[in-house]
């Protein structure tokens, strides 16, 4: 069970921290975009490792709170890669966009 939490708790880290990356594209802190962004990206690849753990740690389980934590998981990968591709989109608007 400690292991589940721990596994949850991954994915909700990697979920935040893939998730914050639009706040430094829309501030306009170009030299940093693309660091924000690769770190997006790596923290999405830990987030699907993690789902796929935690798919494993309740592969067989009637937990109902393992099997929703899950789904939320799942969400938040979901939104975390909606994220990433905004944040994506819009640096690409800028540099292509005038200078003032």
């Amino acid at each position: 069970m400690s292991r589940m939490k721990a596994v949850v708790m991954a994915v909700a880290v990697c979920g935040l921290i893939a998730g914050g990356v639009t706040s430094p594209v829309f501030a306009g802190e170009n030299p940093h975009v693309t660091e924000t962004i690769k770190h997006a990206k790596e923290g999405i690849a830990h987030e699907k490792e993690a789902i796929t753990h935690l798919e494993e740690a309740i592969k067989g389980s009637d937990n109902a709170h393992a099997k929703e934590a899950l789904e939320h998981a799942k969400e938040s990968l979901k939104h975390a890669e909606e994220s990433l591709t905004h944040a994506e989109q819009a640096a690409a608007h800028k540099s292509t966009g005038k200078a003032k």
